[in-house]
């Protein structure tokens, strides 16, 4: 191995004990801010066998959400600072520098290429929960754009790649941690290395100008705008950017295109988009345009924290510190190639720290801004009263009144007016849950009721429920060695939740199904080397067997299948059997992204392929020549019961039949397409 390879192992090694040791830096802070849902396994029912928790629901649990506000202060600092909730924009938090890449950090000249230690790079700062990928502007006094960058999401994730390898780098120096820390230029927002060869006009100008970062989402708008700059001429004749001398700015407030006052918390617009505009005495300027997210609050219960609380919900996440609960745990590989899930419930659920003296929260809005939710709380549950159930209960289902089991806190009585509960006599911390799920294609939720040191409490749980059978129509062509053979046919699927109400995880429960196909030519075919036609009529019926339990349209598997087919062609019937495997998925995000590009695919689509071989005749008197059949399968999910099909595949019919002295041949190629209802 010689020096270069050396050196790239250890540059490798040490970037994935960085990537480490920051991943577990951050885990831990977060997780010292976020309590666990129990604190203390002796006084909660969970265990590895129950890990999973039911939520409180909030509505029903003495917690109510008044209208969300706009927070603002700018009074700090006599106008030069402005504060949106939790977050800050005054000349630390917001700025502009042009300087050598080399000289933008002590340290950093050390691994960079003379030339990248000499390119002017432009660094920008910007407090990043006011708007994330941005379109970067340099305007004039006038108006006037005079340079404008779009900064994405992938290059924002290039740029923070980037610090992390250099960071790696001088650690593997031995250049100590606390010099490179995520304050300054390791924190900074965004960078563009090579300023000049982003075509910026800069020190050509000879007018003042700032700059601007915009983004829309939908009807929002958000907007900041740094003080003034210009073109500052060094006794060496080097320019550089400096402050512009400017009259001096009254700050001030504009609130839904009114003069407001310097600091105050007030409703947002309940019907509508909030307006909100502050220039600060510093020259900066924030606007934006924009309407208020929802909370989508699951889950609030008290902590082993006096005082704290600790609320889970979905999709916008809060302000500061919380704890994504669900995160995508793709294989790297599984990512590379685009294969990731296309179908299933894509919430993701975080978790947050709430004080109770002072219950609140901030949410970024669509598209800017920040929001204040307050808290209004009465009776907070009781984290020893949560209910756990088992680490095999399903996320969907077929069925109503499907059996969840759980546990319980000996202490906890429990009651339901949906379905049933009862707690097993010989384990009174264990119950066994019917299931209240009555729509299919939604995410059904069920309550029990609690009751524990004499309070009353109200838990759920959500399990999608699908749709088990389908029933389709296809029009199929295929193509022969002789000629093409048009077929029509009928097929109908269907999976079952359980074997006669038996729940055995491995057996039964989400694991069988059953296809049935009947094809038939539309007009007759060549079946032998003698010239002679007939028209091909098949019938297949299939048992499969999932070795990953689910919903078929919703959950991946493999699995394993028997199969029966009956072929006719003409006076010639080759009853046989056979086996073989199945693969079922949402269609990867890879290809799902590239049929997105047509309209009419723009829906949940669902793939599948089998793989048929055909080994035993039922007909003495037949002999099967490797009969056999692949197909390739997908559907485009319209609505939750009508579904578009189309395929493609190989089969292959060969037998002779020894009692008439016949044989029979055909190997195709086919396409097919149908439309479909689940049911």
């Amino acid at each position: 191995m010689n020096s270069a390879q050396h050196l790239i192992l250890s540059l490798i090694a040490v970037l994935s004990l960085s990537a480490q040791a920051q991943e577990n830096l951050e885990t831990a802070a977060t997780a010292d801010e976020i309590p666990a849902p129990q604190q203390s396994l002796m006084k909660s029912a969970a265990n590895k066998e129950y890990p999973k928790p039911m939520f409180f629901d909030q509505l029903d649990n003495g917690v109510l959400l008044p209208p969300v506000e706009l927070e603002y202060d700018l009074s700090i600092q006599n106008g030069k600072t402005l504060k949106l909730g939790p977050v800050f924009i005054n000349q630390s938090t917001f700025n502009f520098q042009i300087k050598p890449l080399g000289q933008a950090h002590p340290q950093l000249a050390k691994v960079l290429s003379p030339e990248q230690r000499n390119s002017e790079a432009l660094i920008i700062d910007w407090p990043v929960e006011l708007l994330g990928s941005a379109n970067l502007e340099m305007i004039s006094r006038t108006g006037n754009v005079l340079w404008q960058y779009e900064i994405t999401e992938v290059e924002q994730k290039k740029w923070s790649a980037q610090t992390q390898v250099w960071r790696a780098s001088l650690m593997a120096q031995k250049v100590p941690a606390a010099e490179l820390t995520n304050a300054g230029f390791f924190g900074s927002a965004f960078a563009i290395p090579n300023f000049k060869a982003a075509g910026s006009p800069f020190g050509k100008l000879n007018e003042i100008f700032r700059f601007c970062l915009s983004h829309q989402v939908g009807r929002g708008y958000t907007r900041l705008c740094s003080q003034w700059y210009g073109n500052q001429k060094l006794e060496d004749g080097k320019i550089v950017l400096g402050k512009a001398r400017v009259d001096v700015t009254t700050p001030r407030v504009l609130l839904n295109n009114q003069e407001s006052l310097m600091r105050q918390s007030v409703p947002a617009q309940s019907e509508g988009p909030t307006a909100f505009f502050a220039e600060l005495a510093t020259g900066e300027s924030y606007e934006f345009l924009v309407e208020p997210n929802k909370l989508q609050l699951m889950d609030i219960a008290d902590t082993a924290r006096p005082g704290t609380l600790r609320i889970v919900g979905y999709e916008t996440r809060p302000i500061g510190r919380s704890v994504l609960l669900n995160p995508d745990q793709y294989l790297k590989i599984t990512k590379m190639f685009g294969f990731e899930s296309t179908i299933g419930d894509d919430r993701k659920y975080w978790a947050a720290a709430l004080q109770k003296d002072d219950a609140k929260v901030y949410l970024p809005g669509k598209g800017g801004g920040v929001f204040k939710q307050r808290f209004e709380l009465s009776v907070i549950p009781r984290r020893q009263a949560r209910l756990y159930l088992h680490e095999r209960t399903p996320t969907g289902t077929y069925n109503d009144n499907i059996k969840i089991f759980g546990r319980k806190l000996k202490d906890v009585a429990l009651n339901t007016d949906q379905n049933s509960v009862s707690v097993e006599k010989n384990a009174p911390d264990e119950f066994t849950w019917r299931f209240k799920a009555t729509e299919r294609g939604e995410i059904n939720r069920s309550y029990m009721n609690l009751n524990f040191e004499g309070e009353q409490y109200r838990s759920y749980f959500e399990i999608y429920k699908g749709f088990p059978r389908e029933l389709s129509a296809r029009l199929s062509v295929a193509k022969s060695s002789a000629d093409f053979v048009f077929m029509g046919e009928v097929a109908y699927n269907q999976w079952f939740e359980d074997l006669f109400t038996w729940t055995n995880y491995w057996i039964s429960r989400q694991r069988w199904g059953i296809s049935a196909k009947y094809f038939r030519s539309m007009n007759e075919i060549k079946v032998s080397t003698a010239g002679r036609t007939a028209p091909l009529d098949v019938l297949t019926v299939d048992l499969k067997y999932r070795f990953v339990p689910g919903l078929w349209n919703r959950d991946e598997t493999v699995g394993m299948m028997a199969s029966y087919q009956n072929v006719n062609f003409g006076d010639l019937a080759a009853p046989m059997v056979g086996g073989g495997i199945f693969w079922a998925r949402s269609m990867p995000k890879l290809f799902d992204d590239l049929f997105n590009l047509v309209p009419l695919f723009r829906y949940p689509k669902w793939v599948d392929v089998e793989f048929i071989y055909y080994a035993q005749s039922m007909k003495e008197n037949v002999k099967l020549n490797s009969s056999m059949s692949l197909n390739f399968h997908g559907k485009v999910l319209w609505t939750d019961t009508l579904f578009g099909e189309a395929g493609f595949g190989i089969k292959r019919y060969a037998f002779v039949d020894s009692e008439k002295n016949q044989k029979a041949e055909l190997n195709t190629f086919y396409g097919t397409v149908g439309m479909g209802l689940s049911f």
